[in-house]
């Protein structure tokens, strides 16, 4: 692809220098990866995973000139080869989601996309739409954990990928006849532009709470660029809505698309009624504008009938009917880390779970509790580097719902392990209910030695993760593997 055919899509672009003449090879934003016959776009890399190796593209434009790029991209005017092609662009990531879907030829055009975005439950309504969706058609999955291609499961770097990255899973998607893609829309996803131009067929708004503002800053800023997405749906498309979070309105004003709400305390057009909740599961009866259904679902806790409506009223927007949103919302649905239990015929309930907001927090906690266990013992931590305002009010809701604490590290990152701590007891009023062991497998040791019948012990903050980053090097560590280790031991089961 010529050069010039590229350019056309980044009309705001001033060329330095160089011919536009150049057969562009590929488009990438990483100088490691860079080819010859390249288009590097330079951009500030940002990455939740804290394993990128450039932060920033400008610094090694040269390294992406010495592997042979014939063209770069930039923000500010940087020195290169007089044979090489220099663009400035205001801005290089809203470039690279323009270049890389044009160089890549538009293969999401050939999926009916599916985004769903909010604070909690993104990773888990993608596996339901996905499930229900499966029973009819070929369905390709998109988000924190991996990406699918119908049902084979491929290893993925962020939530929302980058836009080269995110055009070739697209290819992919295709060539294994997917029609459709439900993918996790993270708020860095929409702020980074990594989802600019890609058109939606329906758009999920699961919740929004607390989280991110290390980044973001503001709750309005975080909120504001979730809205971005909704907004970003056509007017012909749909959008989903949930009606219980106390930003409802503002999201669905903001909406072009239709709305589809859903709900549990608030009349809804997609609602749960006589909700019924155990340590197996969940029944209720699903109420649609095309009938009720009683569904009897594997996945437990209030939070989980929320994912699944939300799964249910974008699966009936886009026309399934309700044998098939059924047959999918009781399909075994298993998502790492999400409430994921340890099963090794012990007489204690041992749960994993990714919950790392105080809205997760107590979401968990309260499905812990409506399982009815004899005491809920909670591990968590907090992570470094991360929005430290949070840290108190976790360490009040664990305290509060919980009748013993054990408070552990998380990913400490560049802090003190300590300094999180002491963040975290903060909020803590009674003391004498808590132990500190920073060590996070001897942590789990401890709640799973002083499980007694009929307890619950919930591991929280990690879940699928399967490293612990700490000031100096990053371990292998995964809270489900650990926690299975421990208990198969105490139950004299081979792990």
């Amino acid at each position: 692809m010529k050069l010039s055919q590229l350019l056309a899509l980044v009309p705001e672009g001033k060329v330095l220098q160089g011919s536009l003449d150049h057969e562009i090879t590929g488009v990438i934003y990483d100088p490691l990866r860079v080819k010859p016959g390249y288009l590097f776009v330079a951009i500030n890399i940002y990455t939740q995973l804290d394993k990128i190796e450039i932060p920033d593209g400008h610094d090694v434009v040269d390294k992406a000139v010495d592997a042979g790029a014939v063209a770069v991209v930039l923000e500010r005017d940087l020195p290169v080869p007089p044979q090489v092609t220099k663009i400035i662009v205001p801005d290089s990531r809203a470039a690279l989601a323009r270049l890389a879907a044009e160089f890549y030829g538009y293969p999401s055009r050939q999926l009916k996309l599916i985004g769903v975005t909010g604070t909690n439950g993104k990773t888990t309504t993608t596996h339901i739409i996905e499930s229900i969706l499966s029973r009819r058609h070929r369905v390709g999955l998109m988000g924190t954990l991996y990406f699918k291609v119908a049902g084979e499961v491929r290893k993925s770097k962020d939530t929302t990928p980058e836009p080269p990255d995110l055009q070739e899973i697209f290819i992919q998607m295709v060539e294994g006849k997917c029609t459709h893609c439900v993918m996790e829309v993270s708020s860095h996803g929409v702020d980074l532009h990594r989802v600019d131009g890609l058109e939606f067929e329906a758009g999920v708004w699961t919740n929004l709470t607390q989280d991110h503002l290390d980044y973001h800053k503001t709750m309005e800023a975080y909120r504001e660029c979730k809205v971005r997405f909704i907004r970003s749906v056509a007017p012909d498309k749909h959008v989903v809505i949930n009606v219980d979070d106390p930003n409802a309105k503002y999201f669905a004003e903001a909406a072009r698309a239709r709305v589809i709400t859903f709900g549990i305390e608030n009349t809804a057009e997609v609602m749960a009624r006589d909700i019924a909740y155990s340590v197996n599961g969940t029944e209720y009866t699903l109420v649609t504008p095309a009938g009720e259904i009683r569904i009897k679902s594997r996945l437990r806790g209030q939070f989980n009938v929320y994912n699944s409506l939300a799964g249910a009223a974008c699966c009936y927007g886009l026309g399934e009917s309700l044998e098939t949103i059924k047959a999918g919302l009781e399909a075994p649905i298993v998502v790492a880390g999400r409430f994921q239990p340890v099963e090794r015929g012990q007489d204690f309930v041992v749960v994993v779970d990714y919950a790392h907001t105080p809205d997760g927090l107590v979401k968990v906690l309260n499905a812990a509790k409506a399982t009815n266990p004899k005491r809920i013992i909670t591990v968590f931590g907090c992570g470094g580097d991360r929005d430290p305002i949070k840290r108190p009010i976790m360490g009040q809701i664990a305290e509060e719902y919980s009748d013993l604490v054990i408070v552990t590290d998380d990913n400490p990152r560049t802090e003190d392990p300590e300094v999180i701590v002491q963040n975290i007891l903060a909020g803590i009023k009674d003391r004498s209910k808590v132990e500190v062991i920073h060590d996070r497998r001897k942590a789990i040791e401890r709640a799973v030695e002083i499980a007694q019948p009929g307890d619950l012990v919930l591991i929280a903050g990690k879940g699928h993760e399967t490293t612990q980053t700490l000031k100096d090097r990053t371990i292998e560590f995964n809270d489900y593997a650990v926690a299975d280790e421990i208990v198969a031991k105490r139950v004299g089961a081979k792990p």
